[in-house]
């Protein structure tokens, strides 16, 4: 693969963006400050400008910028376009149909995973939607390392990370409580939710059923815990 690709962005989904995609696809990192955009291009093998312009021969160009700013960016590098050039709609909560106009192909590819966690090296998920059986074979071998690639209802993605967020909401407030009432002191009781909770979750989403005691706190030692290494 040695297709030519845009990333339009220089925030934390362009970085992930840039860092996943194979090495082999040619990568023009495009935004502002034009600093920031060199600085991503230098650790992916890339080229950076801070000119809309730099679209022109891309086979694909990834809208990596924040939804209110997506509109204009689609008018800004309309003009400069290639034929068979391929716009992709990251934001979540922007229907690419939003974004669909005569003669400008727009897909989808949104993705449900944490920044923090996908920054870190943690598999994401990526729907596909509106694109042609050509497009998502494309698509898919460019974002294989972000996770499992899936086609669907662009629609799925927002309605997940909300469903994640809220009930996640609810069990941090139950934590709290129980954390408390066991005895732990209330100002430390975020840090041992957020010491404990992604690993935990993480183990469970992956069918691992035993998370409490050793299951937890168990280091690379076999049967050794962080307990049994205290000397007394």
């Amino acid at each position: 693969m040695n297709d030519k690709i845009a990333i339009i962005g220089a925030g934390p989904l362009a970085s992930i963006l840039a860092h996943r995609i194979p090495t082999s696809a040619r990568k023009v990192i495009i935004g502002r400050p034009k600093a920031s955009a060199v600085a991503l291009a230098d650790e992916v093998g890339g080229v950076a400008s801070d000119q809309v312009s730099a679209v022109r021969g891309c086979r694909v160009v990834f809208l990596a910028v924040p939804t209110p700013e997506v509109a204009q960016t689609v008018a800004d590098i309309r003009p400069h376009l290639s034929a068979d050039g391929l716009v992709v709609n990251m934001a979540a909560d922007l229907p690419t149909a939003d974004l669909e106009d005569d003669g400008l192909r727009v897909a989808a590819a949104k993705v449900i995973g944490h920044p923090r966690e996908l920054e870190l090296g943690a598999p994401g998920v990526v729907v596909l939607d509106k694109v042609e059986p050509a497009e998502a074979d494309l698509l898919a071998g460019l974002l294989a390392d972000m996770g499992p690639v899936v086609q669907g209802d662009e629609r799925t993605v927002e309605a997940a990370v909300r469903a994640v967020s809220e009930v996640l909401a609810e069990a941090r407030d139950e934590l709290h409580r129980r954390l408390a009432a066991a005895g732990l002191p209330a100002h430390v009781v975020p840090a041992a939710i957020a010491a404990a909770g992604p690993g935990v979750l993480r183990a469970l989403a992956m069918g691992e059923e035993n998370t409490t005691g050793e299951g937890v706190w168990r280091h690379a030692g076999a049967g050794e815990t962080a307990a049994s290494r205290v000397s007394h």
